[in-house]
């Protein structure tokens, strides 16, 4: 069988890319697909996650085990796990997250599941729209937890002082 994806990139403008690939192909094979895509260098970690209709994540594939350095859980990586294992059905939903410092992220949409045509060598790209931007453009998130200057003294000018009024709990 043939699993027919459409990977949307999660930027301003509209991009996406269908990929068919054979369910026996493994997440891995899906990974490097998806970067072929886009023309991305597969120099990055990356994972991809369950996901549910309103794109909130679940379960990870990762690309590599590293959870032997962070923690005792260990998770299969996406060389252990074929495409048929986990997908079954359309309209299933995955993100996608590449290089965890930018942190690209695409949605990944079931769209087809289909019987292999003869002749076609597997996976195919069969849609392409839009531009990719470049993807060393975009600035690294900010992990640090701390607010930029600008937004705090916004944020202290737009606060309400008429919620709590304490002279009114005190007279009544």
């Amino acid at each position: 069988m043939v699993i027919k994806f459409r990977i949307l990139l999660d930027t301003e403008k509209n991009v996406f890319r269908d990929i068919e690939i054979e369910d026996s192909q493994t997440f891995e094979a899906l990974h490097y697909s998806i970067l072929d895509a886009f023309e991305w260098e597969a120099d990055e970690m990356a994972s991809f996650y369950a996901s549910n209709e309103d794109w909130e994540k679940g379960d990870e594939i990762p690309l590599m085990d590293i959870q032997e350095e962070f923690g005792p859980k260990s998770l299969k990586i996406m060389s252990q796990i074929k495409l048929s294992d986990l997908i079954n059905e359309v309209g299933q939903k995955y993100i996608y997250v590449f290089d965890f410092l930018l942190m690209w992220c695409f949605y990944v949409d079931v769209l087809e599941i289909k019987a292999a045509e003869e002749g076609i060598d597997y996976p195919q790209l069969t849609m392409i729209y839009g531009d990719v931007p470049n993807r060393t453009e975009k600035a690294p998130v900010d992990f640090s937890g701390e607010k930029d200057e600008s937004t705090l003294d916004d944020e202290e000018d737009n606060e309400d002082d008429d919620d709590f009024n304490f002279d009114d709990l005190i007279n009544n």
